[in-house]
């Protein structure tokens, strides 16, 4: 089954970028079904690529090959495809050290839909499209075939926790530890956010490390207390680990013992179960070194970027005016409506409106294992920047 594009809406798929939206179709054929694979057309005619189509999304096609020889109408066609990615993911880390690494990463691995993540012997797989839910088999068989003895598919049906459905494919392990950079963490396959564990910001984390040592650490918004690992681990001096959540502080206090004695927890560490927004803007001035801000997604829809920009310029206002003299933020962004343009210039006003002196030390993205294609801008979802405030 072929797509028609109208006159000129070519350039995009010449361009490689991974998907059609529907104002660029001409003419489709009638019948075709969610998940099919079609063949894009220029309106001469010409071969463009293959792709999934999606009659119910705005993004009607999104594609899977740009070489009219290859596309997975063939058998095999994804086994050999992850395969390779596999096996460079891999080499990407030291196994000694890593064990834990985003596997499929949606159109950066040109696998539109396909969400995995590894930890040790456990894969976590969500499916977005109906492209990848048709193909879902061939990625299960994989799996199993690579060795994970746990795979668990997560099915997002709305934005909230409990709109999660759980699937075993195989196993029933619902928690696992795996290895980060010779840290130790636990996942919570079921109730953690998204796959369980955020690994886009190990390369983050690790750069923290450098700078913790004999520094008062605040994580904000801290969720698994990752980086408070990393900060006690480089010798932090103290390390606050801010939630609103309880259950995400029971989970950074479980990360905490599986790799420091109680006598350091106890001396170094402290947990706060409070609103992150509230804690910022009543807490003393100069009482921390070092503030890391990684909230989670302030806006997942276009329509609310303004109200999403106020909540980033807010927390950092708090942070660039209270933190010591010569202190360090490591500021973030995860949301992919906030461009790295626009989260610059919500930092730039925040520091601008605190009047002290900021200058960017850093500028940070997700790790290689999340590779996003340089024809697909909008896979580069993470933002961040150390900023040094005098």
């Amino acid at each position: 089954m072929s797509i028609i594009l109208k006159k000129t809406k070519e350039k995009a798929v010449l361009n490689f970028h991974p998907w059609i939206f529907s104002g660029a179709i001409q003419s489709s054929p009638k019948g075709v079904k969610a998940g099919e694979t079609v063949k894009v057309l220029s309106d001469t005619g010409k071969f463009l690529a293959y792709g999934h189509f999606d009659p119910e999304s705005q993004i009607r096609v999104r594609l899977i090959s740009f070489d009219e020889t290859k596309s997975d109408l063939e058998p095999g066609f994804w086994t050999k495809r992850w395969t390779e990615i596999y096996h460079t993911k891999r080499k990407l880390f030291q196994e000694t050290a890593t064990n834990g690494f985003r596997f499929l990463f949606s159109e950066g691995d040109l696998s539109p839909g396909f969400t995995v993540d590894c930890y040790d012997d456990t894969a976590v797989m969500l499916c977005r499209t109906p492209g990848s839910i048709k193909h879902k088999p061939e990625l299960l068989s994989l799996l199993s075939h690579l060795g994970y003895e746990t795979i668990i598919e997560k099915q997002e049906k709305g934005e909230k926790a409990e709109d999660v459905k759980i699937l075993f494919h195989k196993g029933t392990k619902e928690k696992c530890i795996f290895k980060e950079n010779y840290h130790l963490f636990q996942v919570d396959l079921i109730s953690g956010q998204k796959t369980g564990f955020f690994l886009d910001q190990r390369e983050n984390r690790q750069l923290l490390g450098t700078y913790a040592n004999n520094q008062s650490v605040l994580n904000a918004f801290g969720y698994s207390g990752a980086f408070s690992v990393y900060a006690l681990k480089a010798g932090a001096k103290s390390v606050h680990t801010l939630d609103i959540s309880q259950s995400a502080i029971d989970l950074c206090e479980e990360n905490l013992a599986l790799n420091f004695d109680s006598d350091l927890i106890q001396s170094k560490h402290k947990s706060l179960v409070l609103d992150s927004f509230d804690y910022l803007k009543h807490m003393e001035d100069e009482l921390y070194d070092l503030i890391i801000l990684d909230p989670p997604a302030f806006t997942k829809h276009i329509s609310k970027i303004q109200a999403a920009a106020r909540g980033y310029k807010d927390i950092n206002l708090k942070a660039i005016s209270k933190i010591k003299k010569g202190g360090l933020i490591f500021t973030f962004s995860c949301s992919q409506h906030i461009s790295t343009d626009l989260f610059r210039k919500i930092v730039f006003g925040a520091a601008k409106d605190s009047g002290r002196n900021v200058k960017v030390i850093h500028q940070m993205s997700q790790g290689p294992d999340h590779g996003f294609s340089i024809y697909h801008p909008e896979g580069e979802y993470l933002k961040g920047l150390v900023i040094q405030v005098d």
